[in-house]
């Protein structure tokens, strides 16, 4: 029976949790440039990390024409994501997407900011929903940008729902994103409860972190070579919620059973890890030489 626990009161435990079952070996998915790292299946009850999030370079010479509230743009093809998310009845995304922006009311041409999003799929009425919402663009006290030092929990307060809480640590000084956040509302930190998640906190649940470089109109396709880059990503700390011999833990996320997948080709990223921090870069034109 699913219990409400304070994730404030879970003491930290330098351990590794170990499982009853191998863990089966995950395959690529194809369309995107990606590092994921998956925990093995047990019964977590959420994780908690703090994040700098990567800067975007794009690929000039993948663009497309598409049509933003009205008006005609070129966007690129490729586009930086980061994110958590778990896995128990349904696959769940939950983090952040690089989007278009409104500054001084106006409508940026150019993507300029990470958003929060989830998407969570569960049944209702028999029938399979997949959600996708965001946070609204006109709330600009949730723009992050490149460069900022976040902290995101995503925790299973309420059996079978998560919740996502994201704070602004640390200010990016990368510019023009500095220059930008001066003209925004003031930043405040950003909360969605009751994101429907079947089986999360009363059966075994795997969860994961991800960072990407996504391609429009390409999902499930071959994934496309690109110059476009998403560098420095760090994953400061990460840490996973359980009970564990009757005590609420706190454990380090790296040290447990894992897969880690650097698709579609491992020399297209460049990894860094010093104790608890693991810096990511996305350089795919790597793999090409």
């Amino acid at each position: 029976m699913f219990k409400e626990i304070d994730f404030e009161k879970a003491t930290y435990q330098d351990i590794q949790i170990n499982s009853n079952e191998p863990m089966k070996p995950l395959r690529c998915f194809a369309g995107a440039w990606y590092h994921k790292v998956v925990t093995s299946r047990k019964l977590w009850l959420g994780i908690e990390t703090v994040i700098t999030l990567p800067e975007f370079i794009p690929d000039e010479s993948r663009k497309e024409e598409t049509v933003l509230s009205g008006e005609k743009i070129m966007r690129f093809l490729d586009t930086p994501s980061v994110y958590l998310g778990s896995s128990s009845d349904y696959e769940n995304d939950i983090g952040f997407g690089f989007f278009h922006g409104k500054v001084n009311g106006v409508l940026t041409k150019e993507k300029i900011t990470f958003r929060p999003f989830w998407r969570n799929i569960y049944l209702e009425n028999g029938k399979e929903v997949n959600v996708y919402k965001g946070s609204n663009i006109d709330d600009s006290e949730y723009y992050f940008f490149p460069g900022d030092k976040v902290k995101v929990s995503l925790l299973c307060l309420k059996e079978e729902h998560l919740t996502l809480k994201i704070s602004l640590l640390e200010e990016t000084n990368i510019e023009p994103f500095r220059s930008i956040r001066k003209e925004l509302n003031p930043p405040k930190e950003f909360c969605v409860e009751n994101i429907i998640a079947p089986g999360n906190g009363i059966r075994d649940t795997e969860y994961k972190i991800v960072n990407a470089i996504d391609q429009y109109h390409n999902e499930g396709r071959p994934t496309q070579m690109t110059k476009a880059k998403a560098i420095n990503c760090i994953f400061h700390n990460v840490d996973l919620f359980i009970e564990h011999e009757n005590k609420f833990v706190k454990v380090p996320f790296f040290k447990q059973e894992k897969q880690v997948l650097l698709c579609p080709a491992e020399n297209g990223f460049v990894i860094e890890e010093h104790n608890e921090e693991k810096k990511v870069s996305i350089i795919p034109e790597k793999s090409d030489k």
